[in-house]
């Protein structure tokens, strides 16, 4: 009954195998590969070894193209020529109790930032510059004449203008930055140690 029982089972992976094999061959044939010399043989009887040794190698010539093909996909990303990038960000009315402590502590001049761009990560960017711009308004004067005065109601508010450096890889849509595309316009954020700020990408330059 067992040496029964072990044929059974026997039969029934081979059976399998055998299924398996004509479902890549099937694969292969719709995408140009000729199997109908394959179909040929396995409508004649052969033995479960023959069958087996096939089935291998249609398995390990699927996973090769596979494979081949992931490998040339990298090698033409680590080709890709990169430059060195400057990225200017704009930050509109960022809530600030000191901001004299940021800028002169966390976001200065040198420092590394970790920079993300549509929710996609861009990796660290050096800080090349940081500038804090008066945040005013249009005052008219007892003669007629306007004037343009520090607005009293953006007391905690602060405006910033950051410009980052680093290296982007060169496509033909846009330069990328670790996995984003850097656009004008584009949502970016800032996160260092202390902070973690939300900005927009007003202008990008190529550093040759």
């Amino acid at each position: 009954m067992k040496a029964q029982h072990s044929d059974s089972l026997t039969l029934f992976y081979l059976s399998n195998l055998r299924q398996k094999a004509l479902i890549l061959m099937a694969i292969l044939n719709a995408n140009g590969f000729n199997s109908a010399w394959v179909r040929s043989i396995f409508s004649k009887k052969l033995s479960p070894i023959i069958i087996a040794g096939f089935t291998t190698f249609t398995v390990l010539m699927f996973a090769s193209v596979i494979m081949f093909s992931n490998i040339a996909a990298s090698n033409a990303q680590i080709n890709t020529a990169t430059e060195l990038i400057e990225v200017d960000l704009f930050v509109d009315g960022l809530n600030l109790l000191r901001p004299e402590a940021l800028l002169e502590k966390s976001l200065k001049s040198g420092q590394k930032t970790d920079l993300t761009i549509d929710n996609k990560p861009s990796g660290l960017m050096t800080i090349k510059s940081v500038k804090q711009l008066p945040i005013t308004i249009n005052v008219t004067q007892p003669d007629g004449s306007v004037k343009e005065l520090p607005d009293p109601s953006a007391k905690f508010e602060t405006d910033i203008f950051i410009t980052l450096t680093g290296k982007a890889q060169m496509q033909n849509t846009a330069a990328v930055l670790g996995e984003s595309l850097v656009k004008i316009g584009s949502p970016a954020k800032l996160e260092g140690f202390n902070y973690d700020i939300n900005a927009t990408v007003t202008d990008l330059r190529m550093k040759k």
